[in-house]
This record gives structure tokens, sequence and C-alpha cells, in this order.
């Protein structure tokens, strides 16, 4: 029987307490992406000039130690592999919150198309759970390695002053 209640114990003590991953700092870490989609269409002004949408999926690390997963929908215009972007990146947590960030930047290639450098700015726009009414911004800086078109990783690092007010 005490073994019992110690076991019925146990179970109420770690649901009254948050589990370690539970960390609602989204302040600053790194993501990394691959792309799984792109749809790039030569405008036809100019050599090299395109513009497009392109998905990327991933894992995003945060500072405090939590990891979500992430989806990123963006669109570009590029000429010779330089230009902007903006979107959206979605984050996925283990507790079925979500936070939503809008982002613009610059993509800037190097050498000769192996590597873009991206740096931008972005808004917290929201979420759920425990995310709900996620506000703030920040910026980020980080690099695709590979061309667009033939697929590539990108991590980006970022960092902000979003939380919920």
């Amino acid at each position: 029987m005490l073994l019992k209640s110690a076991g019925v114990a146990l179970i109420v003590a770690s649901l009254a307490v948050p589990p370690a991953w539970a960390d609602d700092d989204v302040s600053s870490g790194r993501r990394v992406q691959d792309t799984t989609s792109t749809q790039a269409v030569e405008v036809g002004d100019k050599p090299g000039h395109v513009v497009g949408v392109v998905e990327f999926k991933g894992l995003t690390f945060f500072e405090g130690g939590e990891i979500a997963t992430h989806v990123n929908t963006a669109t570009f215009d590029l000429t010779e592999g330089t230009g902007t972007h903006q979107g959206y990146v979605v984050h996925y947590f283990q507790d079925d919150s979500t936070s939503i960030e809008r982002y613009e930047g610059e993509a800037i290639e190097l050498d000769g198309g192996r590597t873009t450098r991206v740096v931008g700015t972005y808004e917290c726009i929201g979420g759920t759970g425990r995310f709900a009414g996620l506000q703030g911004s920040g910026s980020y800086r980080g690099e695709r390695i590979g061309s667009l078109q033939a697929g590539s990783f990108v991590y980006v690092d970022f960092t902000s002053n979003c939380a919920v007010p």
C-alpha cells in the first residue's frame, strides 16, 4: 500500500512541475533547415533575374535548450543570386504550442554561388498555446550552403526581444 501511494504521489508531483523543455524564451538561437521545394521564374529583363517561392523545413535550437521543428516559406527576387527575400517561419513545439515570425532580408551570393549570406530582420507576430500573443522584433544572419536550385542547407543565427506580454 505504501509503495502504491508513493507511486501516485510521484505521478501527481510530476504533473505539477513543467517539463524541462518548457522554456518560453524564443529570443535567440540557431535555425538549421533543408530546402524542400523551390519554384523560380526568369523575369526576362536582365540575365539571371529570377523571382520565386522556396520552402524550408528543419530544426530550431533555442538558447534556453528547447528544440522545435519549423516550416519556413519565403519569396525571393534575385539577380545573379543576390537580392531580397521575405517570408514566414512557424515553429512547432513538443507541447503543441507554435510561434510565428514574419521576416525580410537580403541574400548576398558569395564564392560563385557555392555560398550565400543571408541577413535581415523579423517580427514575432503571434503563436498558440504558451506563445499566444507573442510580440517583438529581432535580426538574423546566416548562410545557405549550395545553390537554391540544386537544393541546399541553411543555418541562421537569430536574436530578438520577442516575448509574451
